[in-house]
Formats: C-alpha cells, structure tokens, sequence
C-alpha cells in the first residue's frame, strides 16, 4: 500500500478533485447527522485499497492511530444495522462515502473510501460472486474493525453491478 498523507488521494490531480469532494461532503453529511441529534464519526483513512487474500476480502480503509481508537471504542457497544452509500466514478476511480449507522444509538460512522477499479478487478469479482462486501477500517498493526454488507451494488462501478 502507498503512504499517502490522511485525507489524499493516491493518484494525479483530477483524482485529488475527486477524493476532496467525498471529504467535503462527509462533512456536511456529518455535520446534518449532528444537527438531528446522533453522534457522528468521521474517519479520514490515509489509504483506501480493494483486497482479495487468504486474510481478507473486501474494501480496506486504513486510519490514524487515534481516528481508529475513536472508532474501536464506538463502535464497543453499537449495532449497526443500516449503511447509506454514495458513489462517484471518475478516471477509472470509484469514490465512495460509506455511512454505516445504529439507528437505535443514533451513532453514524461516515467513512471516505476509493479504489482503483482497473487494479481491483479480481477483488471486485470476488466481491460480486460471493454477494459480500466487507470493509475493514484498520490501522498500520492490522487490527481492524469490520462492517460487512450482503448488498454489494451499491460498493461497485456501475457497470461492474449491472452486469449481474
């Protein structure tokens, strides 16, 4: 995985336009989640990669020391049982804004996410044959928390769902 600095995008300007829209509008997404109420996580991973490997399979975000402590420790006690997703393609690049959220708590956690879809190809048919996604949000040491979602078309490119 590259080291990219939190928050940037792996890849040339035009992505850099890209991946700045999924943050700012995590921010107003948020910050509407804190005016009804809820609390609401923001996690600005510093690589977004799609995996396909004996350990794991699915879209892997990695985070800040503390962003996943937050996160660990939120999400402790919380079912979440609903996710909102929305998708940009651009150049090749998918950008997505994953809302997970436990309506019950009131507890949203809105995680920025990208890949590549030229490089995710056999991550992205994984993902598609076994009707699973999984998005593990991680630090450097490999722990990670896991959300998994049986509703993959709206993680995919467009194309790529529809030709289901």
């Amino acid at each position: 995985m590259s080291e990219n600095p939190a928050g940037t995008s792996p890849r040339s300007a035009q992505d850099q336009s890209g991946w700045q829209a999924v943050l700012e509008d995590m921010t107003a997404i948020a910050d509407d989640y804190r005016d009804r109420g809820w609390t609401a996580l923001e996690l600005h991973p510093g690589d977004s990669v799609l995996v396909d490997s004996e350990r794991r399979t699915g879209l892997d975000v990695v985070l800040p020391g503390p962003e996943y402590e937050d996160l660990e420790s939120l999400t402790e006690d919380t079912t979440f049982a609903d996710v909102d997703v929305f998708r940009a393609e651009e150049g090749g690049m998918i950008y997505l804004l994953i809302v997970e959220q436990a309506p019950t708590d009131e507890t949203a956690v809105l995680v920025p996410a990208y890949y590549d879809t030229g490089s995710g190809q056999t991550a992205l048919e994984t993902v598609r044959s076994a009707g699973e996604l999984r998005l593990f949000c991680r630090r450097l040491n490999d722990d990670y928390v896991e959300f998994v979602h049986d509703d993959v078309a709206p993680f995919l490119p467009e194309a790529f769902a529809d030709a289901e």
